[in-house]
């Protein structure tokens, strides 16, 4: 699986786990981008949770919650 994050229609981060590819930059550390990057992350997983412990068989991709981009 492939974990890919855009910003301002580019992408500044990514983890692909069957290659063990990572994408990034070590001047996001500095800027703040790296927080921001682990706070989508962390925000992303509270979703993956939420949605794994639904209650109800959804046939297909259910589109729960609007996604922004920072």
């Amino acid at each position: 699986m492939k974990v890919i994050i855009f910003a301002k229609g580019t992408e500044i981060w990514a983890r692909d786990t069957l290659s063990k590819e990572n994408r990034l930059s070590l001047s996001f550390l500095k800027d703040g981008t790296q927080q921001q990057i682990i706070a989508a992350l962390e925000e992303s997983l509270t979703q993956a949770r939420a949605q794994k412990d639904l209650s109800y068989d959804v046939d297909g991709v259910a589109n729960i919650s609007p996604v922004t981009s920072g």
